[in-house]
Order: C-alpha cells, then sequence, then structure tokens
C-alpha cells in the first residue's frame, strides 16, 4: 500500500549508524581528488539556475502523479491527499497561464503509479483500484483532456504482480504506448493488447526497465538493471530490435531521472544537478549545480518527472522535505554575467544531514555576501571504512572545510579538540558573546563541551532508547536481563518476537553496547571498560537472540502490528519528534507506556541522543559569519523532519505543539493505524504527557558516538563466545586489550 515505509532493520536505530551506513549503500560516484576539494571553494557561475514556483496551480493537499508536456502545455494528473481523495486532470502553460483543470473520480484510498501522454494530452495510467484491505487491482487507463475513460485495460488478470512487472511509460509518434516491462519493451493499443516490440534477450542481463525516453531520431533510451541491480544504459533501434549503443558516462549504481525536451534531447538528473546528455559523444554536459543555485536536491529528488522545455527551462514537481507539500517549480538559467560574487564557505562531513543542507540552502539564497558550499563525502565512497578513512586524513592534513559536520563520526570530536582543530566557541556562547541568548537544552551543553570548553554546536537531536508498556515496567525505570527474561517467558514469545527486532545476536553485540555509553567506551576520557562482569553479562544477552540471518526488508506497520497485537514486548524507540511518541501511545503499544532504555544489570536507564554534531575549524577567516550560521542553524523557525531542537523554549514550544487542537493540515500528526489499515490523525497528548517526555529528553547524557573500528573489534571478537569457543569473560578481556590499544594510538 502507498501509506507504508520500507524499513531495514531494527538494529538501525541507532541514528548515527543508520546515517551511516545506509548513505554508503551504492550512492558513491568516485574517490575524493584534490580537484574536488577545490571545486567545493568555488562557485560554477555557468550552472546557476533560480527556482520559481508557480503559485496557486495546485490545491491544498493535491499532489501530482504523473508530469509531462503535450502540444506546448504542462500537463500533470493529481491526486488529493486530503478529503475524500480523487484525481485531477492539469494543464496550463510553461509561463503559468491558461490554467484548466478537470475533475475524474477515484476514491483516497486509490493511486497511480506510472504515466505518460501523447501530443494530444491523453494520458497513459497505471492506476491502483482498491477493493478492500490490502486488496487492489490495476488497470492501464486511458485518459482524455475533458477526464474521461477512454480504454480500462485490466492489469490484474494476466499479471500477478504488475507493480514490477511495469515500470515506466513512454509515448512514441512511431510505436504509439511505449511500456517498459520486465521482459522488455512492448507496445499497447486497444485493439492489439500487449505486443513485444524489443525482447529482453537484446539488453544483455536485463532483469527490469528503469527508464525510457524516445529520442529525436525516434531510436530509444533505454536505462535498465541486472540481477545485482547494476544499471546499463543504452541506445536501442526499435526497427531492428537491438541494442545500437552502449552509454559508459553514467554511473551504475546512482540514480537517476532521465527526460527529454521539445526537440528530443535527452537530459538526466541526479543528486547533484541537471546534465544534458550527447549521446553521440557519450558525455554529460552539467547544465544544472543544485548546491551552486541553492535548490535543496533533497526536494528535486522527490519528484515525479522532470521535462525540459529547453536547456534553459527546466519544469519539474518538488516535495518539500517530510512536510509532503507539492509544488510545481521552473527552473530557469541566470546569464553567469548576472550572478554575484560571493565568499565560499566550506562545510564537509562525511554525512550531512539532509535538514542541515536544507537549511544551508535558505541561508544562500538569503545572503548576498556569503554562500555555504558543502562536501559530503558519503558521495564519493560506496564503503563506510574507506570514507571516514579519507575524511580524518583531509582534516590532520590541513585540508579541513570551514565547518565540519561529524554526525556519525563524533568519535573523531575529542580527537580534533585537542589538537587544536576545533574552534572554542566557548567565548561566543558565554554572558556577551554572539550566540549568549541562545539557551541550549542543559544536558546537550554538556555533550557540546570536552575539558569544560564548548567545541562543537548541536542544532537538532534525537531520542533512541527502549519502550514498554507501563504495566510490564511495574514502576521500574529501567528493567534487567532477568525482567526480560519473565517478562518473555510469561508471553509466551521469544526473544526474536518480543524485540520485534528481526536481528541476529552478532547485530546486537555490535549496535547495542553503543546505548551502555561511558560504561564500556568512554570516548571523553580515552578508557574502555570491557574487562567486566556487566559486559560478559551483555554479551550473555546477546546470545538469547537468535543464530540466524535476519529479515533484510519488512513493512513499517508490519512492524508496529505486532506490538498492537500485543506480541512484542520491547519497542526500539528512535523519537524524532513529539508526534512520534504520541503514535507509540496510541497506536502502537495501544496504552500507556514507560521509556526503559536499553536493558541492563546496572539500575541505570540506558538511553541515548544521536545529535547534529559540527564544529568550526580553528583557522577559519569567517567566523563572525559562522556565527550568524549557528544561529540560523540552531534558532530557525523552519519544521525539520531529522529531530527535536537543542534549544530549550523551541523544544518546549515542539512539545506544547502536541497537546492542543490538532490541524488537520498538520502531517507530522497523520499517521497510520496498523491494525485497521486506515490513515488516522492523532489526539493530543497531556501535559502530563509532556513534561513526562520533556523530564526524560533531558535526563540523557549518552551521546551516539560510533567508531566503526571498535565495533568491529567487538563484533569479531564476540563471535568466538557465541560459537561456544571461548567464554565471556576471556572475550571481554581480548576485546578490552585491543581498544586500548586502538584508543593509545589514536590519542
Amino acid at each position: 500500500m502507498r501509506k507504508r515505509n520500507i524499513i531495514g532493520k531494527t538494529t538501525s536505530i541507532i541514528l548515527a549508524f543508520t546515517l551511516c551506513i545506509t548513505s554508503f549503500t551504492g550512492c558513491g560516484k568516485k574517490k575524493i581528488t584534490e580537484e574536488d576539494l577545490a571545486q567545493v571553494k568555488q562557485i560554477d557561475k555557468n550552472c546557476i539556475f533560480k527556482q520559481e514556483d508557480f503559485p496557486g496551480i495546485l490545491g491544498e493537499g493535491e499532489k501530482v502523479c504523473v508530469l509531462g508536456r503535450s502540444g506546448g502545455k504542462v500537463v500533470a494528473i493529481c491526486e488529493a491527499e486530503t478529503g475524500d481523495g480523487g484525481f485531477k486532470y492539469l494543464s496550463f502553460n510553461p509561463d503559468g497561464s491558461e490554467v484548466n483543470s478537470c475533475d475524474f473520480g477515484g476514491k483516497k484510498e486509490d493511486y497511480i503509479t506510472i504515466g505518460t501522454f501523447d501530443n494530444e494530452g491523453n494520458a497513459y495510467l497505471v492506476y491502483k483500484e482498491h477493493k478492500g484491505g490490502d486488496d487492489y487491482s490495476s488497470f492501464l487507463e486511458k485518459i482524455t483532456p475533458t477526464g474521461e475513460i477512454a480504454y480500462k485495460f485490466d492489469l490484474s488478470e494476466e499479471f500477478a504482480d504488475d507493480a514490477f512487472y511495469f515500470r515506466c511509460l513512454e509515448w512514441s509518434d512511431k510505436y504509439g504506448l511505449l511500456c517498459g516491462t520486465e521482459d522488455g519493451v512492448k507496445t499497447y493499443d486497444e485493439q492489439n493488447g500487449l505486443k513485444e516490440l524489443v525482447d529482453k534477450k537484446a539488453m544483455s542481463g536485463m532483469e527490469g526497465i528503469l527508464d525510457m525516453v524516445e529520442l529525436a531520431d525516434n531510436k530509444l533510451f533505454i536505462n535498465y538493471y541486472n540481477k545485482l541491480y547494476a544499471q546499463s544504459f543504452v541506445i536501442v533501434d526499435a526497427d531492428n530490435k537491438k541494442v545500437e549503443k552502449k552509454l559508459g558516462n553514467f554511473q551504475e549504481h546512482s540514480y537517476y531521472t532521465f527526460f527529454d525536451d521539445e526537440n528530443g534531447n535527452l537530459y538526466a538528473d541526479d543528486s547533484y544537478g541537471v546534465y544534458k546528455c550527447d549521446t553521440q559523444a557519450d558525455k554529460l554536459e552539467k547544465l544544472l549545480d543544485y548546491r551552486d543555485s541553492s535548490i535543496n536536491p533533497d526536494d528535486m529528488m522527490s519528484q515525479v518527472g522532470f521535462f525540459a522545455v529547453n536547456e534553459k527551462e527546466i519544469i519539474a514537481d518538488t516535495v518539500e522535505g517530510d512536510s509532503g507539500v507539492n509544488t510545481l517549480v521552473k527552473l530557469s538559467k541566470v546569464n553567469p554575467e548576472d550572478v554575484a560574487d560571493k565568499t565560499v564557505i566550506t562545510l564537509s562531513g562525511m554525512y550531512v544531514d539532509r535538514d542541515i543542507a536544507s537549511q544551508i540552502m535558505e541561508f544562500n539564497r538569503s545572503s548576498d555576501k556569503y554562500a555555504i558550499k558543502i562536501l559530503d563525502y558519503s558521495e564519493f565512497y560506496n564503503d563506510y571504512e574507506q570514507c571516514e578513512k579519507q575524511f580524518n586524513l583531509d582534516i590532520t592534513a590541513g585540508k579541513a572545510a570551514d565547518i565540519i559536520c561529524f554526525s556519525g563520526n563524533e568519535a573523531s570530536v575529542r580527537k580534533y579538540a585537542d589538537k587544536g582543530i576545533l574552534l572554542d566557541l566557548t567565548p561566543a556562547f558565554e554572558n556577551g558573546g554572539p550566540l549568549s541568548d541562545i539557551e541550549v537544552l542543559p544536558n546537550i551543553a554538556e555533550m557540546m563541551k570536552f575539558n569544560g570548553k564548548t567545541y562543537t554546536f548541536m542544532p537538532t537531536f534525537r531520542i533512541s532508547t527502549y519502550a514498554v508498556k507501563s504495566e510490564y515496567a511495574k514502576g521500574k525505570n529501567s528493567l534487567t536481563y532477568k525482567d526480560c527474561d519473565e517478562l518473555i517467558n510469561s508471553k509466551g514469545v521469544d526473544y526474536k518476537t518480543a524485540f520485534g527486532s528481526y536481528d541476529t545476536r552478532s547485530n546486537v553485540c555490535a549496535y547495542f553496547w553503543t546505548y551502555y555509553g561511558d560504561e564500556f567506551f568512554d570516548l571523553k576520557n580515552k578508557k574502555c571498560n570491557f574487562n567486566t562482569p556487566e559486559f560478559a553479562e551483555f554479551l550473555n544477552f546477546a546470545n538469547k537472540f537468535p543464530d540466524e540471518e535476519p529479515v533484510d526488508c519488512i513493512m513499517e506497520d508490519e512492524l508496529e502490528a505486532v506490538y498492537a497485537e500485543g506480541k512484542g514486548i520491547f519497542y526500539a524507540a528512535d523519537f524524532r519528534n513529539i508526534w512520534q511518541y504520541a503514535k507509540l501511545k496510541q497506536y502502537i503499544f495501544r496504552d500507556d507506556v514507560e521509556l526503559v532504555g536499553c536493558p541492563n544489570n546496572l539500575g541505570k536507564n540506558m538511553a541515548a541522543v544521536s545529535t547534529t554534531t559540527l564544529g568550526v575549524n580553528s583557522k577559519t577567516e569567517h567566523a563572525d559569519v559562522i556565527y550568524d550560521l549557528i544561529r540560523e542553524l540552531m534558532t530557525s523557525d523552519k519544521e525539520t523532519s531529522d529531530g527535536f531542537s537543542t534549544v530549550k523554549p523551541k523544544f518546549e514550544e515542539e512539545l506544547k505543539e502536541a497537546t492542543g487542537e490538532i490541524s488537520d493540515s498538520n502531517t507530522k500528526a497523520q499517521t497510520y493505524d496498523p491494525l485497521s489499515g486506515k490513515d488516522v490523525k492523532l489526539e493530543p497528548l497531556s501535559e502530563e504527557d509532556i513534561k513526562k517526555f520533556y523530564d526524560y529528553a533531558v535526563s540523557i547524557n549518552t551521546n551516539v558516538g560510533y567508531d566503526m573500528q571498535v565495533t568491529n573489534i567487538i563484533s569479531e571478537e564476540a563471535s568466538a563466545f557465541f560459537k561456544g569457543k571461548k567464554t565471556a569473560e576471556q572475550v571481554g578481556d581480548i576485546i578490552q586489550n585491543r581498544i586500548s590499544n586502538y584508543i593509545a594510538e589514536n590519542s
């Protein structure tokens, strides 16, 4: 169903791990070079576009499903996300004039997966019609510009899983409607049905077509994937049913969107910008650089499609962050001579948080003098350890940016503070300083410090903990391993079901220890405590989880249903906003809850916060401007999807919002009920709920500092215990020795 989000293994709730690992899976393009380091310090004036909204064309709550061009008009199919739902055919001129629209029915639960338009404005759609429960029927429909259904071909009767069989539709003047499928390219018309045009065997290793564009000479550009999900990009001669040319200038694991202009020229966009494709020379010419243009690439990557009027005008559909607000925009090239000169300030990180990047784009748009450019190392590497190594090498080699983002690499902050690489921000936050009026939450303020001095700033944070029904906690604020055993036995379930995690014991051992904070690995004081009874008990706890491969991918509501049905006991919570806490009470546990932290025998509530952590290069020449940026990042009224504000008054406002009347336009208060299968609106929380949550949040003093090398050591050595070759105590001694040496070598 469209309302469900696919998620991975729940051990990745540790945010530092989630951000780092998920950003290094197939998105890297190359090894970072000196040229890349140089380019981040300048702006390419030839790749600047401005973004302009088309106001008033989309109604409130409307979302674009299909976007295209027909007869010089912009045409789109939209759905209503609010009310009773339904669909609308929309057309207007590229300048935003002569807007026309008509409704053509549909229910709120119906949705459209793919579509295209012909030259007469007819829309061709794969339409999902809700039959009840999880049951949908699928149709290939032709919709006229007046909203009439010209034909409706039932796909469900012929294909068991058309959601994966049909990946794209394209209109061809020569061939008619083209369908990109798992079996190759097919044509469709009402008289002849589906007919093969190009068999999959013509495309080496093809398992499915991702994108397809007809070029000016009636050749087809096709982007397809193989069994390993590596992509190929080819020019196909459909008349001769063969690949004419394979293009090599695309990255096989990157995500592209392909589109054309009115003259049949091919374009591509990725997370960096928009390119014109010279298929003859097999070259990409960059037209638009998102970051140099201060355009948020994440909003652009959320679109259903682009099309180019020409290489200087592009029409796009955007979705603003997690708010779901849909906007149609025009991207227009700016004359290089009209691009103002700005002083460039650099920001680098192993992974730059999406919301930080978005706020920086806003800062750039509002500043006439300065532009902050981002160098995100995760965009250059597929491997986490290679990325971490290069990131650290560049910093120690004096190549650090003006601002350094440590999110996912907090373990190294102390090292750089000790070496004098980070600017002491204490005077800026003290009385009389430019940031002295910013009141940071007390526990976060302490996390920003090393040796009593403030070396980092943290705009947002998330809370990672475990929750149980209040009745299970029995008045305790933490649970022992024995408590876990007793609860699990009383419910007649196993550890896998009780924790709802689908995790192996090795995963538990690798990640859950970070909850224990300074008990095992004290980053600030450069100490470790793995040769202790507590760590041996932790290993025995981890050993109770199954030693089997976890489910690679589960549906979020399926996981939540385990708890709603009363089978799950310990819920791994990763709170980014107060509405997630409301959902936990109202639709997951459906009862009062207690945040008990990770189980342990120390009698402590083992929870952690995951922060967006940034520092300032002590050698920067732009400290005053960076202070303005720090203020913007920490106090901006922009809603963030990445976490709570670390500023006390703003955090209090965020919590207070959940106690009043809930507006229908509040997308964060809309959720999915895993039992009923319906979209629902959350109920307000009580003042008591808010106070309880606030007190819990400010009581947490552990910041996740994820060190991959330490984790690898723990995981590697613990396997001997899990296999019965060594005792927990022996493993603890070995880990203690190895990590002590690691600390000494890196201090």
